[in-house]
């Protein structure tokens, strides 16, 4: 049965309210994390759909969404301990955390610094390992990628918060989608906190995670979107050969948001990833 709840609060142990939706009432935990300048309500595609055979908890990342707004905790360690809290006050184990971009790093995060509690099975979806440009490494964003673009970047969040929406668009559809649902996006980005938006981008983009990936113990599914122009599909598929047990998934004719563009595909597979593991995915394209 696919039971939808209202909106309900957790608080974190520095006091923070962070918001989240659950849909569904029986079979595994999936818990679905945003990236950068979203919200839950991305996933509104998907929530439903996956939730007639899983519990889906829905997570807005604090600064995002309807969750808290303080004045600290511009770190993905700190989404990560979010997270750790989330799972913790809702006796959730064995959890399906799927994370798209920078929700894949606060996945990476929460490994780095809690181990694999609570975690069953974890979904990557188009976030390379780093982001910034390195002596040895040409694959991270295509937008924001050195000191240089995050003070761009910075500067249009500062005094053009509604381009960066727009931006958001431009960069990480593939497939167009209807109006309504692109006015839809670009309010929840709205929602966020443009200072909170900048401070967490600058520590995001320089985390270096290609050392940790391959101590990841759990099956692990990575999504690419090939037409991407937020990351070269080529960089995020490292991810898929960095960690141990995890198979990759090419979504060839999606950019950036997959789960968006190509739904159906997307909750098909994380939906059976979920139930039955790496025996319900094979490599290759769709």
């Amino acid at each position: 049965m696919n039971a939808e709840k209202k909106e309900a609060f957790i608080t974190t142990n520095d006091g923070v309210k962070v918001a989240y939706q659950c849909f569904g009432s029986e079979g595994p935990v999936v818990v679905l994390l945003h990236g950068w300048s979203g919200s839950r309500h991305y996933y509104d595609r998907n929530t439903h759909e996956i939730g007639k055979s899983c519990r889906v908890y829905a997570v807005d990342l604090r600064f995002h969404g309807s969750s808290g707004r303080p004045e600290w905790g511009y770190h993905v360690a700190r989404l990560a301990a979010d997270l750790h809290d989330l799972l913790q006050i809702l006796d959730l184990w064995d959890a399906t955390v799927v994370g798209s971009s920078m929700g894949a790093s606060v996945i990476w995060a929460y490994i780095e610094l809690f181990g694999h509690q609570h975690l069953g099975k974890l979904v990557f979806v188009d976030q390379t390992p780093l982001q910034n440009n390195a002596e040895d490494w040409r694959l991270g964003s295509l937008g924001c990628y050195d000191a240089a673009s995050l003070a761009r970047l910075q500067t249009t969040l500062r005094l053009d918060f509604g381009a960066v929406a727009r931006g958001n668009l431009a960069a990480c559809l593939a497939r167009p989608l209807d109006a309504s649902i692109q006015r839809a996006l670009c309010d929840e980005t709205r929602r966020a906190c443009p200072d909170a938006l900048s401070r967490l981008m600058a520590d995001h983009t320089q985390l270096d995670w290609r050392p940790m990936l391959p101590r990841i113990r759990v099956p692990c599914l990575n999504l690419i979107g090939r037409q991407s122009a937020v990351f070269p599909w080529q960089g995020t598929e490292v991810v898929g050969r960095l960690v141990p047990a995890c198979r990759t998934v090419v979504f060839e004719n999606c950019g950036h948001w997959l789960y968006l563009e190509q739904p159906q595909t997307f909750n098909k597979l994380v939906a059976e990833f979920a139930q039955d593991g790496l025996s319900s995915v094979t490599f290759g394209s769709v």
